[in-house]
């Protein structure tokens, strides 16, 4: 393009609107310049190609940056902050200490990955043994920033009796820088030698998650995972009464510590956070430690097994967590699966299901569907009973499982039992339950509309889809036997009752819990509530009698 100067009009209205704003033209350098540089080096980058890309010329480059030396460390240092400025977003003191140090690893490792262009200018500046970063004041300082971060999420680790002394921030930045920039400097040589599996989505999905793994295995103290915590005092709550409105007390104070205008990424973070903190001990008997990956339509979608240590081929669960189809993971769900598979002697496949509004229906449908449809196909090397595979959830959890088991009596994927704790099975907010429990507690009405709008943009299917909605299919018989707690006061009430009564006039088998006294999510109160273990233990005890 041509020269810009201060004293001549080059180019009309259009140009002369683009010199009045010289931060846009700093920026434009700045980022035309990163490309070449990551692609040529310093050595092989030229400034007149630079020139070429930009909206401005090579005069205005070197009235900016002085010269190439000075483009490149710009370069350097707006790499480097934009960086930093993303982790300072993750927003990480809050967050208990072992969410917090898996999500910077993690956050780490795909940060890289989808930003290649960054890692090549790293390895560039080591080729000029990091002269230019030296030389720079303002990089020292961002820099700093991750370190000071690591230093107060290992410190919260170690105070909490989770993490063993004796590392430092360092050494842990350094091991999460290790591994997530070998993953893109040796990418082409290695998949070269060794095929490129590792390097697809579901290849790097898995690695990210191994990142966190790794890092955790370090800081962890000896005797501990990073999903298992010391025996940790219970909060104070204020004795309202001795059930259920003791863990709301604590549950509440909890979540409010949330910003109110917090996006669905930061609630996640946070729910995680929570639900490890209130984690209560894994029953000795299960083994938690097996995960795999699992191509679907929806995308590769992660497992994680519960197994009971009796060994042998067991009977199977696929489970699926709670959580509005927005949030939730196999691990803010760990109380449940853990007792379950304690409790029937079963191996629980807790389904890490992909999450709205990034990943809207039918996402989450395809990839559950896909987990029953391996789990049987892999049923002997999972050590599991292909004839003895049921399918359950809580919530949205409970959605996805009654839509699922739907399709598989439709294609022939046999399964033993359901088991849906307090469903949503259909989108009908006209029912009584919603006005009478419009508060909650934990789940209010005002604001499932738009939840629901998040997973389903096409609001029509809602009435219509059995994939949405179970409840709406021309047919529920030949079904497996069903177990469907719902709670008393909870708005989804009426629509797990509505599907209680479908089922038993398709002539389905159907054990129902109505949970008098209770309140949507109440399983996460057990700690708290001797009723809500009393109830899980009920369901677990018609699992084991069904499964035979």
């Amino acid at each position: 393009m041509g020269e810009i100067s201060t004293t001549e009009d080059a180019g009309g209205p259009q140009r002369r609107g683009w010199k009045q704003d010289p931060d846009a033209v700093r920026r434009n350098i700045v980022q035309v310049a990163r490309g070449v540089f990551a692609r040529q080096g310093l050595s092989g980058a030229r400034v007149e190609e630079i020139a070429a890309s930009t909206r401005t010329s090579k005069r205005m480059i070197y009235y900016y940056f002085g010269d190439k030396e000075g483009l490149y460390r710009a370069v350097l240092e707006d790499a480097y902050g934009r960086m930093r400025g993303d982790e300072a977003a993750l927003d990480l003191r809050a967050v208990h200490p072992v969410a917090a140090l898996r999500q910077l690893a993690e956050f780490t490792f795909e940060h890289h990955r989808r930003d290649p262009d960054f890692v090549r200018l790293v390895m560039i500046e080591n080729i000029h043994e990091g002269a230019h970063m030296s030389s720079s004041d303002s990089m020292t300082g961002q820099n700093s920033s991750v370190i000071l971060l690591l230093e107060d999420i290992y410190q919260r680790g170690c105070e909490a009796g989770l993490f063993r002394s004796g590392l430092t921030a360092l050494e842990l930045h350094w091991h999460i820088s290790a591994l997530s920039i070998f993953n893109i400097a040796n990418r082409a040589t290695f998949s070269r030698i060794f095929g490129d599996a590792l390097f697809t989505e579901r290849g790097q999905r898995m690695l990210s998650r191994h990142v966190g793994d790794m890092i955790l295995g370090l800081v962890m103290k000896p005797g501990l995972s990073s999903e298992t915590d010391p025996q940790r005092p219970k909060e104070e709550a204020r004795m309202i009464n001795p059930d259920i409105f003791r863990f709301l007390d604590v549950w509440d104070a909890k979540w409010a510590t949330l910003a109110p205008e917090a996006d669905a990424a930061a609630r996640r973070t946070h729910f995680e956070s929570i639900a490890r903190d209130m984690r209560l001990p894994t029953p000795p008997e299960v083994e938690t430690d097996d995960e795999h990956w699992i191509d679907s339509s929806g995308g590769p979608v992660r497992v994680r097994v519960f197994r009971h240590a009796a060994g042998g081929t067991q009977p199977a669960l696929i489970y699926m967590h709670g959580g509005g189809w927005m949030q939730g993971s196999p691990e803010t769900h760990w109380d449940i699966t853990a007792r379950l598979a304690a409790w029937t002697r079963c191996t629980v496949i807790s389904v890490d299901y992909a999450l709205a509004p990034e990943h809207p229906f039918p996402a989450a449908y395809e990839q559950v569907l896909s987990v029953a449809k391996w789990a049987h196909a892999e049923a002997e090397a999972l050590r599991i009973d292909p004839a003895r595979i049921a399918i359950g959830g809580d919530s949205a959890g409970g959605n996805l499982a009654a839509a699922v088991a739907l399709t598989c009596r439709d294609e022939s994927v046999p399964l033993s039992a359901q088991l849906l704790i307090y469903p949503a099975c259909d989108f009908d907010q006209s029912r009584p339950s919603y006005a009478e429990n419009a508060e909650g507690p934990l789940l209010k009405v005002a604001g499932m509309k738009a939840t629901h709008a998040l997973y389903s943009p096409d609001e029509a299917q809602l009435s219509r889809d059995p994939r949405l909605a179970p409840l709406v299919a021309e047919s529920h018989a030949n079904l497996p036997p069903t177990y469907i707690a719902v709670a008393q006061n909870d708005p989804l009430r009426d629509s797990g009752l509505a599907y209680a009564e479908a089922l038993e006039a398709a002539g389905v088998e159907v054990e129902l819990d109505r949970g008098e006294g209770l309140i949507h999510g109440y399983l996460r109160a057990m700690e708290y509530c001797e009723d809500s273990e009393a109830k899980l233990r009920a369901m677990a005890t018609w699992l084991q009698q069904a499964q035979g």
